[in-house]
Parts: structure tokens; sequence; C-alpha cells
């Protein structure tokens, strides 16, 4: 949820959990009490759909439970559940919702209705029947419960004599059940320990009018605050996991290499392409001299990933982050093109708006080659971005009350735009090689301030994003192998 949780120790907030609700993980873990069919959850699973993450065969499934974060953060039972906690900062929790038209989605949806269906039709009858009323207060219960940390103690209290089960029945058995004071109980308690962004939708409560329309919307806002606390729990416990993820990897990794034959063969050919022996005294013992060939060498071998030839085999120490490095490095790709664009069209002259300009070009640029990661796919789409570009030089061309373009030099930008579809294009190679200067200067110096290369100003943003994600990732890689990347090169420094 937000600041309104307060901040407290993440073992503190997750001690409770430990093995009292282990299980199959196959199994859905209950949000209700009960397995009645009338609970509200009785078919709901606390599942979340995991956001800002490539998921691959080594990475968790796309769908967790709140069960699984925790079980990954203490006992480390998921190796790559955790490792994604750690890596992603973007790794957040949403919503489960079954597909459109699926039978999962068919049934959630007619239960929803079944269950106020019922209880509409109960407080409507003469005289009230109260018997959904109580399954729908214990429900709400329940759902108060599962926003609270283990720390929430005296609020908990408070919510079991609020909604004391008992003593509802007897008011329901004396038709005195009062709806309204349990549900501005409720919605107090939810103001209160929700984050601010929910204040509108807490707040949208009030103006209902309806009991069953309120308390409908009660359980559906417990639901989002349950996301709510999932996600701000994943935020408070990401220093832990990536600490104890390190270790963990660590001593995973050393297991696998006590019975592989030779674990570390691809990652020994990855590096030993990268190891420049050029101007050393061979053998080399000096060990700054092994250290700064080392930082040199890890620097051209992960900005390698970024543009990794398929048919090699990958390194086994980046197994778990190959999706990852394949993401960033057609990001990469995406820019280097984008960039090239921009550099070799017209558009933005010497006008003194140019920079707007460039940033307006360059937008339009991006929409165009939408997920292009491959050169065949970037040829295809270039004659669009070639009459994107002749478009947007005639519409600025007009508003400057200036000439517009002629035939000969429209077809001059189609030819220079097209061109960029070779990947040895001078320009393409250019702005190629100085974002990959750049990349590699954050790597070798592990961040700092670094000057935006000649000529890329206007990506300044995208550079900064794309060298720290790829900082993080090799942050954590090399915190987990450095020893043994160091063995391995200092092996080869070592040959004659």
């Amino acid at each position: 949820m937000s600041d309104r949780y307060g901040q407290s120790g993440s073992e503190s907030q997750l001690g409770d959990k430990g093995d009292k609700n282990t299980r199959n993980p196959s199994q859905p873990l209950s949000t209700g009490s009960r397995s009645s069919g009338n609970s509200y959850y009785a078919s709901e699973p606390i599942q979340f759909r995991v956001r800002g993450s490539t998921i691959t065969g080594a990475s968790p499934p796309k769908f967790v439970t709140l069960e699984d974060i925790m079980k990954a953060a203490h006992g480390m039972q998921n190796m790559a559940l955790a490792h994604e906690i750690a890596v992603d900062q973007d790794f957040k929790l949403e919503p489960f919702e079954p597909p459109d038209n699926s039978y999962q989605k068919l049934v959630k949806e007619t239960m929803h209705k079944a269950y106020f269906d019922i209880l509409r039709e109960q407080l409507n009858s003469d005289p009230p029947e109260y018997k959904q009323a109580l399954i729908l207060l214990e429900d709400v219960k329940q759902g108060l419960f599962s926003i609270l940390l283990p720390r929430h103690t005296r609020i908990k209290e408070m919510i079991e004599e609020v909604l004391d089960g008992d003593f509802i029945k007897q008011q329901a058995e004396n038709n005195s059940l009062d709806f309204d004071k349990y549900a501005k109980f409720v919605i107090d308690l939810m103001a209160k320990l929700a984050a601010p962004a929910r204040d509108e939708m807490i707040q949208n409560i009030t103006t209902l009018t309806d009991t069953v329309d309120i308390f409908r919307a009660i359980l559906e806002t417990l639901e989002v605050l349950k996301l709510d606390l999932a996600n701000t729990l994943i935020a408070m416990i990401r220093p832990h996991v990536q600490k104890e993820s390190v270790q963990y990897e660590k001593a995973k990794f050393d297991e696998l290499l006590k019975v592989a034959e030779d674990g570390l063969q691809y990652t020994r050919e990855w590096l030993q392409r990268h190891i420049d022996k050029t101007g050393l005294s061979i053998p080399v013992t000096d060990p700054n001299i092994i250290r700064n060939v080392t930082a040199q060498t890890l620097a051209k071998a992960y900005l390698e990933l970024l543009e990794w030839d398929g048919t090699k085999n990958y390194p086994e120490t980046i197994a778990l982050d190959a999706s990852r490095f394949s993401e960033l490095g057609t990001q990469v790709y995406r820019l280097i093109c984008i960039a090239s664009i921009i550099l070799v069209s017209p558009s933005c002259g010497h006008d003194p708006s140019a920079p707007s300009q460039k940033q307006q070009l360059k937008d339009k640029i991006d929409i165009i080659l939408g997920n292009t990661s491959n050169d065949i796919e970037l040829k295809s789409i270039l004659p669009s971005v070639a009459e994107e570009v002749i478009l947007f030089t005639e519409q600025l061309l007009e508003g400057l009350n200036q000439d517009g373009l002629s035939a000969d030099t429209k077809e001059l930008i189609r030819t220079q735009i097209l061109s960029v579809g070779d990947p040895e294009h001078k320009v393409r190679q250019i702005v190629r090689q100085r974002i990959l200067e750049f990349l590699k200067m954050i790597l070798v110096c592990a961040g700092g301030s670094r000057q935006i290369p000649v000529g890329l100003s206007a990506f300044t943003r995208e550079l900064t994003i794309v060298s720290g994600t790829l900082l993080r990732y090799v942050m954590h890689n090399k915190a987990v192998f450095t020893e043994h990347y160091l063995n391995i090169i200092q092996e080869e420094l070592s040959k004659n």
C-alpha cells in the first residue's frame, strides 16, 4: 500500500508467514475462511499476474501467489522468483483476470452475480432474511484481515470486536442488523489503511445508496488494496531478497558445478573472446593488472549479450537473465536505428525550434518501428518511415511558410532512409559505436556521470534508461559470479 503502512523491517512484517501456510504449489490458496460455495472468495485464489518482467522457462510462472513471494523472500525455495524480484526493479503484480470468453471468467462472473443476487433477494424479502448477509460480513472481515500486516494486531482485534460473528448473528435473529453502521466502519478503516491513490475509489463508495452495491464495491476495493499490499511488500523486501539472492545463487551454482562435467564451458568461451592481451607481459601475475583486464573483459562480454549471435552457446552464468539481455539488446538496436534515421533526415534543419521538432519526429519514428528487432523487419518498415519523414518535413515547411520539397528531394530522403537498413551504413555504424562505447564506460566505471555521446543528446532519456537497466543486471550478475570470472581470466593470463 503506501506510507500509511509505515516502514518497519521486512522480516518483522513477514515473520508470521513461515511454515503455517505451506501448500502444494499446484493448489490455490483460498482467501476466504471457508470453502462454502456462497462465499465471495470461494473459488478465488490470491493469484496475481507478474508485470515488468520477461517471463521465460527459467523464470517464475506468469501467475504467482502472495505466498510465493513471501517464500521466495525467506526460504529462497524458488531461485528464479527470488532472482526476478532482486534484479527487476519493475517487478510487480497485477490483478489476475481470466481471459474474456473463457470458462474461468464465466464461472467467476456467474458466481459473483449469484452471490449478490441471493443477498439482494434475501434482504428484500418480508421479513428480511440474513443468511447471505452473515456470509457477506464474514467475507468483508476476511478481506480486511488480508490487507493487514502482522504488526497490525490492535487493528485486527478491533475488526474482530466490531465484526463479531456471534453478535452479528444475534442482531440478525432480532431483525436489528444495521448494515449502514458496518459499512461506515469498513469504509473508514479502508481509508486509513489504503494508499492516497485509492482515496477517490473509497470516496466513491460513500456516494452509493443501495446496500448491496455498497458492499459489492467494498469487496472489490478490498481486492485492489490486497494487491497494493503485495506490491508494497515486494518493494520493502527487495533489499533483503537482493542480499539473500546473491548468496543463494552462489551456493546453488557451486552445487551444480560439483555434478557437471564442465559447468563453465560456455562462460569460459564467452570471456576468452574478449580478453585483450595487447601490451601485456605474459604470464600476468600482478593482481591489479588482472583486475583491470577483468573489468575491461567483462564490460565487452556483457555488451556482446546485447547483440548475441544465436549460433553460439549461451554462457551458463547468464542463464537466468538471457531473456532480459535479449530484450535490452532489442531496445539498443531500435535506439541505434532511430538515431541513425534522425541523423540522415533533413527535417529539423537549423530552425530555433529544432529540438522540439526532433523530439516529435523521434516519437513518430519510434511508433512506426514498434517492436522491430532485426534488419529484416527494419528493411520492411523503412519505406513507411521515409514517407512519415517526408510528410513531417512538408508540414514543417508549410508552418514556416517555405516552399515544399521537390520530387528529387523526396527521392533523396527515401534513398537516405532506406540505406539505414544496411548494417554497414556509415552513420549507423558511428551511432552504434558511440552508444556501445557509452555503455562500456558505464560498466567499467560502475555508473557515475557520463557525457551523452555527440549527436545523441536527443536520446538522453533513452540512453539513461538503457544504461541504468544494463548496469543493474550486470551488478547482480557480477556479485554472484565474479569469483568464477576472475579465475577464468587469471587462468588465461597465466598461460605462456
